[in-house]
């Protein structure tokens, strides 16, 4: 059995369950390895995926280079 065919199986195991003091520690077992998720919307992952085509094709400032254009901002 791979991973697909078990949460499969799991999703339609737990669908038939109703004892909530269960269901909450199975949550707070599947929390456990899953708090770092980050959801993002349609919105965020176009940003992101810009962002990467710009870094791609050599669009961004390193860190040095951003921090002596402040300094220079601050000087004025």
């Amino acid at each position: 059995m791979n991973t697909a065919e078990l949460k499969n199986i799991l999703k339609l195991r737990i669908d038939f369950i109703n004892d909530k003091k269960f269901l909450s520690a199975l949550n707070t077992l599947i929390e456990s390895k899953t708090e770092n998720i980050i959801v993002l919307n349609e919105e965020q992952k176009e940003i992101i995926n810009q962002s990467r085509k710009e870094y791609a094709e050599g669009n961004f400032s390193t860190n040095d280079a951003v921090n002596e254009e402040m300094e220079k901002w601050l000087k004025e």
